[in-house]
């Protein structure tokens, strides 16, 4: 079955907030209560979004890094940019999942800090099965 992810993003700083919200086709399984998402993202291409069993997500992203959100835990990591790598770290404050073959959802926020600088960023991501995204005209 085909599907369509929805990710809502919300972005709280201190000096800003921010909101966006995109829309890419999407590959889903679920395997030994391993669910992975899998869409090519326009900024990060190929992405690979898995929620284990124990609520940790990995976010894989091809040609940059792996994002890890587990309670408990903070996940660093460098951001190669043109003008030099770039500090990040990822801590998990809560997650929910409800994803199945017929549609759902994944909610989680997170502790980001890039360059030092924290925020936190609130992630809604729905699954849509293609079928409800049809309308029938006759």
């Amino acid at each position: 079955m085909k599907y369509t992810i929805k990710i809502f993003t919300e972005i709280k700083a201190d000096d800003f907030d921010d909101s966006f919200q995109v829309s890419y086709p999407c590959l889903y399984s679920c395997e030994n209560g391993i669910h992975r998402l899998k869409y090519t993202d326009e900024e990060a291409g190929f992405t690979v979004v898995k929620i284990m069993p124990d609520s940790r997500i990995e976010i894989r992203r091809k040609n940059s890094f792996t994002i890890i959100l587990q309670n408990g835990f903070t996940h660093n990591v460098e951001s190669e940019t043109p003008y030099g790598s770039i500090p990040m770290a990822f801590s998990l404050q809560k997650s929910s999942n409800s994803l199945n073959e017929d549609g759902g959802m994944l909610n989680y926020t997170a502790r980001v800090e890039i360059g030092g600088q924290p925020q936190i960023n609130q992630v809604t991501m729905l699954l849509i099965p293609d079928e409800r995204n049809e309308t029938d005209y006759d």
